[in-house]
């Protein structure tokens, strides 16, 4: 069945129409008609199916069935705190955010982030993550969309993080393990704090530290920033979450 983006809809939705890029996905991409099956849903919980009622030149209708059942939503409420990167990483990072299940995505600028985004920009480039996230969301199964924001600066970010355990992700000696840091632990939520590309300094960390937050080590290797954000979800769903 193919699914669509539709906010407004609810469970007492009797046909949906869809307008805009979603319909030209369902009639020039999907070549779907009269008669196809699809559902709608609506990025807060809620998916309805039916079939298509009718494809004009401008919209489509869908006449809703009934109600689509089945969680898909992870038990972990997980918070990727993620220094800002360059192009486009993180409409990668927010893609497999939210293939990963994870609750929100916050992106953050420090002195060591190259890009700089405010006003217009920063709308942009939300807008931008959020088509992400429901193309992602669309693919996966998912019904819910991750919360994805964009705070002015690192401090903001940790100190907005609610979370029953708090990592930033560090390269140096002094962080530990994340076997040992999870071991008799079981967290109903968890923040994971990574760097920009040239990493977090040293009064990063302490702001981070004083927030909560405990350093964590990826292994011997050293990560991309990308590399490690996905790591870390995927880490995470997998020791607390519905992952395996």
């Amino acid at each position: 069945m193919r699914r669509f983006f539709l906010e407004g809809i609810d469970r007492s939705t009797k046909t949906a129409e869809l307008t805009g890029e979603e319909f030209v996905h369902l009639k020039k991409v999907l070549r779907l008609g009269a008669g196809d099956e699809a559902s709608v849903f609506n990025g807060l919980g809620l998916e309805l199916m039916g079939r298509i009622e009718s494809v004009g030149a401008r919209s489509a209708v869908i006449s809703i069935e009934g109600v689509c059942e089945g969680a898909k939503e992870s038990p972990l409420e997980l918070t990727l705190l993620q220094g800002l990167l360059k192009g486009d990483k993180p409409d990668f990072i927010v893609q497999k955010a939210t293939e990963l299940g994870l609750t929100e995505v916050c992106f953050f600028t420090t002195d060591r982030t190259v890009p700089r985004v405010d006003g217009e920009g920063a709308e942009k480039k939300l807008g931008r993550w959020k088509k992400a996230a429901i193309e992602a969301a669309k693919q996966c199964g998912r019904t819910t969309l991750p919360k994805i924001t964009l705070a002015p600066s690192l401090k903001a970010a940790v100190e907005g993080a609610q979370a029953g355990l708090k990592l930033l992700f560090w390269e140096k000696k002094d962080a530990a393990g994340l076997k040992d840091i999870f071991t008799g632990k079981t967290p109903a939520s968890v923040a994971l704090l990574v760097g920009p590309e040239g990493g977090l300094s040293d009064d990063d960390v302490l702001i981070a530290e004083k927030a909560g937050f405990v350093k964590a080590g990826m292994g011997p290797r050293v990560l991309r920033a990308e590399t490690a954000a996905i790591a870390a979800a995927a880490l995470a769903q997998h020791a607390f979450g519905d992952l395996g």
